[in-house]
């Protein structure tokens, strides 16, 4: 075959490739590479990895606790205690899991305000000292002991993950006959009402080692406690693990998360003391509440697809 007979049959091949809007294979190329490059960067900025963080899909993350709020009601993520002063106490129950700080006298004054306005503030940690502090901070009692929680008798897989199965009647355990831990501790309820403990083979681990002593206690250890401060509620959870995507299908999790974000109209989910949520979650926040901005994006965004067809021309 000639050189003019190859050219000849290039020429057909392209002529019989479908081209969008009469637009040249190199231009379709650059267009393509320009979205997919766009599309890892959105999939990048938009999910995190962080530990409780609610866009953070793996097995570590709260994703699913996110959704569950979602579908029983409205939901938002706050990375600033300010929000506390904008809702409305009585609506809205608030979750802090594993503070990683400590809240400023003006944050906990703004929590404590809330809660004891009529809010309900739900407060899940174990080994950290933030948490205890937040409890303090608003007027409970309960405190998270610190330990490790462990049970030999009932449990999932190991000792440290007990199976706590003594559930009271109260409506935050409606529908709960149960609670699977990961690596948890007890509350010391301190006057506050437990409502979910384990059983009588539950046992605290001070060292971690799962070294039985004599000094060692085998009893009922509260994980969740229940208290009124003000007008409002408290409830402590001494495993925040329970939320997290790979522990919250275990039994009863799910139904114990959809009880505390359905018994208000609005949960607030407090991020302002754990890892900050994606720079493109934030964007777009501030997007939707700029539009003059929104459409200044859009109007950028038509105008570089156009620059770079012209360019690959």
């Amino acid at each position: 075959m000639s050189d003019i007979d190859i050219r000849s049959s290039q020429q057909d091949l392209t002529q019989r490739v479908p081209r969008p809007f009469g637009w040249s294979l190199p231009r379709l190329l650059l267009i393509v590479l320009v979205l997919a490059a766009s599309g890892t960067v959105i999939v990048t900025e938009s999910t995190s990895t962080a530990e409780f963080n609610a866009y953070n899909s793996d097995w570590d993350g709260t994703s699913q606790l996110y959704d569950l709020a979602a579908d029983n009601g409205e939901v938002e993520l706050t990375e600033t205690t300010t929000q506390y002063d904008s809702v409305d106490p009585t609506t809205t129950t608030a979750l802090v899991l594993s503070p990683e700080s400590s809240y400023e006298t003006t944050e906990a004054a703004s929590v404590r305000a809330f809660v004891d306005d009529g809010g309900t503030l739900v407060v899940a940690d174990d080994f950290g000292s933030n948490g205890n502090q937040l409890l303090a901070d608003v007027g409970a009692t309960a405190r998270f002991n610190g330990a490790v929680l462990r049970d030999r008798q009932y449990n999932f897989r190991t000792s440290a993950f007990p199976v706590a199965n003594n559930v009271s009647e109260n409506p935050t355990v409606q529908n709960v006959d149960q609670l699977t831990l990961n690596t948890g501790t007890a509350v010391e309820p301190n006057g506050a009402t437990a409502v979910v403990s384990t059983s009588s083979f539950g046992y605290l681990d001070p060292n971690g080692t799962d070294e039985l002593r004599d000094e060692t206690a085998f009893r009922n250890y509260p994980v969740v406690t229940v208290e009124s401060v003000g007008e409002g509620t408290v409830i402590a959870v001494s495993d925040p693990s329970i939320f997290i995507n790979a522990m919250v299908d275990r039994p009863d999790n799910q139904a114990f998360a959809t009880n505390l974000v359905s018994s208000s109209e609005l949960t607030l989910l407090d991020a302002s003391h754990t890892t900050p949520t994606p720079p493109l979650v934030d964007g777009v926040a501030w997007l939707q509440e700029t539009p003059l901005a929104a459409t200044l994006v859009a109007v950028l965004a038509i105008g570089l697809v156009a620059a770079v067809g012209r360019r690959s021309d």
